[in-house]
């Protein structure tokens, strides 16, 4: 355990360092996040001055908070794995792991964890500088048990989002052209996570799937809990979900992977 320990300790802190090099891309990308942020707030609050004082149960105040909480949960569980997990199969350097003694799964996690790290933790900071600008329309949870429940989701949520955006990387097993399926999915995924608006602005139909759905637990889900429109009750509910997601997900990469790596090695990369 120990040695499993200090390699994923090597492997993460090789990749900070990697990723400090690209210090012009970590700024631009901020920007360009704040910058999105902003134009969700501004369209928010330009529809709520046509009259309208509450929306489907939503003040401007209660969206705003959604807004801000919901983007906040969702740049803490994201990553690029896709990208890179499918280079590594096209550009055949997934072979130089298959004889290392370190599985290339356990390395990919590793090494995203880290390379992620920064990038994660500034773009955190700079939605806490947002935040700091509309505090006077941002609404505060201090109760230490939502609190503690949305922490537990977003680490639940990080880890379906690992899963998933590997599962998509190994779509390269089978076709080089991965780019476009990638956007589609991640596109299909802020949908349903609740990242261009409330999931219950949908018809009941879509918003009841959602619930059911892995993806609505990285921004639906936890700022709903943190504006306390969700129950202790519903949001434990919500963290049985995520753990069945986890272990279907799991078993999915498993028998995927282990498909992927027979095509993979027949074909000779």
């Amino acid at each position: 355990m120990l040695k499993h320990i200090k390699q994923g300790i090597v492997i993460i802190k090789t990749a900070w360092l990697r990723n400090l090099n690209y210090r012009f891309t970590l700024i631009m990308y901020r920007a360009g996040e704040i910058v999105e942020l902003l134009v969700l707030i501004l369209m928010w609050t330009a529809i709520y001055s046509g009259g309208a004082g509450v929306i489907k149960g939503f003040t401007l105040n209660e969206m705003i908070t959604y807004v801000l909480i919901g983007n906040l949960c969702s740049l803490a569980v994201r990553n690029f794995l896709p990208a890179y997990v499918s280079r590594d199969i096209v550009e055949g350097r997934l072979s130089m792991f298959l004889v290392r003694p370190i599985p290339y799964i356990k390395y990919i996690f590793f090494n995203e964890f880290g390379r992620t790290f920064m990038s994660t933790a500034l773009s955190l900071l700079t939605q806490t500088v947002v935040i700091l600008f509309f505090l006077d329309k941002f609404i505060f949870n201090g109760n230490v048990i939502y609190l503690l429940l949305i922490i537990t989701m977003i680490f639940l949520a990080f880890v379906i989002e690992l899963l998933i955006g590997f599962l998509i990387g190994t779509i390269a097993f089978w076709t080089d052209e991965t780019e476009a399926l990638q956007v589609t999915i991640d596109r299909i995924k802020r949908f349903f996570s609740g990242g261009y608006f409330p999931l219950s602005l949908l018809p009941m139909t879509l918003a009841t799937a959602s619930i059911y759905l892995p993806f609505a637990y990285s921004f639906y889900f936890p700022a709903q809990l943190y504006l306390k429109k969700i129950s202790v009750h519903d949001g434990l509910i919500g963290l049985g979900v995520q753990v069945i997601w986890i272990i279907i997900l799991s078993g999915i990469l498993h028998m995927v992977w282990k498909k992927g790596l027979k095509k993979y090695e027949a074909s000779g990369s």
